[in-house]
C-alpha cells in the first residue's frame, strides 16, 4: 500500500513536467517558424527589389561634370553598377553601407576611395543576395565598375577570410588604385556569420580623363 501511495503522489509531478516540455517545444517551434517566415519574407522582398527600385543617381553640378567626383556622393545615392562577368553579377552600387542601403544593392564604404581616386574602393554586399555567387570568383577574373565617368576595370589578385573583428583592410594604405569586395562568411550559414570573405583586386583599365565631358553618360536610378 505504501508503494501505491508513493507512485500516485509522484504522478501529478510527472504530468506537470511533461506538460512543461510540450509547452516549451511548442514555443520553440512557433518562434523558429516565425523567424524563418520573417527572414524569408525580408530576403524575398530584398532580392526582388534590387535593381528595380528608383534610386537617386549621383549628379554633380553641371559646371563641374568634367571633373572626377567633384562632390562626395550623398548616402543612398546610386554611384554606378558593379559587374562581374564570370559570375553573371551586375548590381547597383549605393553610397553607404547601412542596412537600408545594403537592401538596395552593394554598398560603397563612404570613407574609402571612389573609382579613379588613389586608394582602395571598398564595396560590401550581402552573401545571400547581391554577392551570393561571390564564392565562385577566381584570381584573374575581372570586375567592372560602371560609373558616370566610364568603366573602371579591376583584376582579382587574391581572396582572404578574416574574422568579423578584423577591419585592418579599411585602414591599410594603398599607393595605387585597388578594390576590395566584402561579404559575410560562411556563405551557407543561418544567422549572423562570424567571418568576412574579402576579394582583392587592382585597377587595370580606366576611362580617359574627362571622358564624361567628351562622351556624356547617365546612370539610371533603378
Amino acid at each position: 500500500m505504501a508503494i501505491t501511495k508513493s507512485v500516485v503522489s509522484r504522478h501529478p509531478l510527472r504530468h506537470a513536467f511533461g506538460l512543461l516540455i510540450r509547452i516549451g517545444l511548442g514555443v520553440w517551434l512557433a518562434t523558429g517558424t516565425a523567424m524563418i517566415a520573417y527572414f524569408g519574407w525580408r530576403y524575398t522582398h530584398q532580392l526582388l527589389g534590387i535593381g528595380r527600385s528608383s534610386l537617386p543617381a549621383y549628379s554633380p553640378p553641371q559646371r563641374e561634370k568634367a571633373k572626377l567626383w567633384p562632390v562626395t556622393p550623398q548616402p543612398g545615392t546610386k554611384i554606378g553598377d558593379l559587374e562581374i562577368p564570370s559570375l553573371h553579377i551586375c548590381v547597383p552600387v549605393v553610397q553607404g553601407t547601412d542596412p537600408d542601403q545594403l537592401e538596395q544593392g552593394a554598398g560603397h564604404w563612404m570613407t574609402s576611395a571612389l573609382p579613379g581616386q588613389l586608394g582602395n574602393v571598398y564595396i560590401a554586399g550581402h552573401r545571400d543576395t547581391v554577392f551570393a555567387s561571390l564564392r565562385g570568383i577566381k584570381i584573374g577574373d575581372t570586375i567592372v565598375f560602371h560609373t558616370l565617368y566610364g568603366d573602371f576595370v579591376y583584376k582579382v589578385t587574391s581572396t582572404t577570410i578574416v574574422p568579423e573583428t578584423d577591419v585592418s583592410v579599411l585602414h591599410s594604405s594603398h599607393s595605387g588604385q585597388t578594390m576590395t569586395l566584402q561579404t559575410c562568411y560562411p556563405f551557407f550559414y543561418f544567422g549572423f556569420a562570424p567571418d568576412r570573405y574579402l576579394v582583392h583586386a587592382e585597377l587595370i583599365e580606366s576611362p580617359r580623363p574627362h571622358s564624361a565631358a567628351l562622351h556624356p553618360q547617365t546612370i539610371s536610378g533603378g
